[in-house]
């Protein structure tokens, strides 16, 4: 048994898959998800696990070198747009709409079940050399 860090087998398996310069999607319970990416669901309810944890989660075991969200975020959920800059330093802004087509060519899209506003962020892997 892992000792620590992300516990869902299938998770663990498509984070393994990344590369340099790939994207991963943590997404909340609404965004529409295309057709493309692998998608691992951890939507329970309403809420669960939130946005952040999941952010959280990951930033602990991938390298990401920039983000996108939604320019939306910053008026529709500051606290969300504050939380994200406080953990990513490099983050770009373009339109919801972009940001749901750019969905279409990550590698992965992790749904939560997160249910407040553009709750949606996409995360450019880096490398640890």
């Amino acid at each position: 048994m892992k000792r620590s860090g992300i516990l869902h087998a299938t998770l663990n398996a498509e984070l393994a898959r990344l590369g340099h310069t790939d994207e991963v999607v943590v997404a909340d319970c609404g965004l529409p998800i295309p057709p493309g990416p692998a998608v691992v669901d951890l939507a329970f309810t309403f809420g669960v696990p939130g946005f952040l944890q999941v952010v959280d989660g990951l930033l602990a075991e991938l390298v990401v070198e920039r983000a996108v969200v939604a320019t939306e975020l910053d008026d529709r959920n500051p606290a969300c747009a504050r939380a994200l800059a406080d953990r990513l330093p490099l983050i770009d802004r373009i339109s919801h709409e972009d940001l749901k087509a750019r969905t279409a060519g990550a590698r992965l899209v992790v749904r939560t079940g997160e249910a407040t506003p553009y709750a949606n962020v996409l995360l450019r892997c880096g490398v640890p050399f």
